[in-house]
């Protein structure tokens, strides 16, 4: 049984907005299906969806949460897929569908991910940080493996501007003679890379920016919004649209970057640019502050 707890999807009414165009019974890929909060309110609103997630247990809870929406028209309104949505085409022509009609991606981590200890996203319990549990990288090996250059690399990609490099060579003088194995030791390692005055200075949590930038090398993020950025217009029907909601400003870049590049080839209209929550939203959902949606629509 999946830990309960209150599900919201975020931008609920952007998200319904940029599909405004498309026609009831319409075909939507959710390609980050979580426990399902956006797919519910698709599926409300008489689209069907198929559900996309590299973690076996959300798509259950997915199930769990949408219940008898799934059912109607013999279930086939609400169909799921354990995969990867940068397999996109894969994933289609694995269930005979040629082209989608709308798809969406919420790149942000789900709220039961993060506060499951044995999922190991967090600063307690084990490091794990895996989406797909099937997979053998997790943020154990990277800090317990990945040379000192190359892991103060990632750290530096992928968000950990300042103190990459101390951070790095703290965890490799101490994995010398004891191997890294949870969230607390890195936590403490981190801490001891950078200053009181650095960290008490920070608007977030001064550890945040690794946390995040080992969870991004270990699900390969950048590289698989990357793909699905460069694949997705195989997939999608003629004034089909694809919605995405980023969460912090390296995701932001990437899918910005790639909706002007599509408009200026004219395959594209750039339809929603950056839209975030209001604020009654931010009050009811806080995680819904960073949120912002971008939006194309093929010609």
């Amino acid at each position: 049984m999946v830990n309960e707890f209150k599900h919201i999807p975020v931008l609920p009414s952007e998200v319904l907005g940029s599909f405004r165009n498309l026609e009831k019974g319409s075909l939507i890929v959710d390609g980050t299906l979580g426990k399902g909060g956006h797919s519910k309110l698709l599926l409300e609103n008489g689209f069907k969806v198929i559900g996309v997630d590299r973690d076996k247990e959300a798509i259950e809870a997915a199930k769990e949460n949408i219940g008898n929406l799934g059912d109607i028209g013999n279930g086939e309104n609400f169909r799921t897929y354990h995969g990867n949505f940068a397999e996109l085409r894969k994933i289609l022509n694995n269930m005979d569908v040629k082209e989608a009609d709308g798809i969406l991606l919420d790149l942000g981590v789900s709220t039961y991910q993060l506060e499951d200890e044995k999922r190991g996203f967090g600063f307690v319990g084990k490091l794990d940080m895996r989406m797909d549990q099937t997979q053998e990288l997790t943020a154990e090996i990277v800090v317990n493996e990945y040379p000192e250059r190359k892991l103060a690399g990632v750290l530096y990609r992928y968000g950990e501007r300042v103190n990459a490099k101390s951070i790095a060579k703290r965890i490799a003088n101490y994995r010398k003679t004891n191997r890294i194995e949870t969230g607390g030791q890195l936590l403490k390692l981190i801490q001891y890379s950078m200053s009181e005055g650095y960290r008490n200075s920070r608007k977030h949590h001064w550890a945040t920016p690794t946390f995040r930038a080992l969870r991004i090398e270990v699900n390969k993020d950048f590289e698989n919004l990357d793909k699905f950025l460069n694949l997705f217009p195989t997939c999608l029907s003629k004034n089909g649209i694809l919605s995405v909601i980023t969460f912090h400003s390296m995701e932001e870049v990437i899918v910005r970057k790639k909706f002007v590049a599509l408009s200026k080839n004219k395959a594209f209209d750039f339809i929603v640019k950056g839209v975030g929550a209001t604020k009654k939203e931010e009050a009811e959902n806080p995680k819904s502050k960073r949120a912002k949606l971008w939006a194309v629509r093929r010609k």
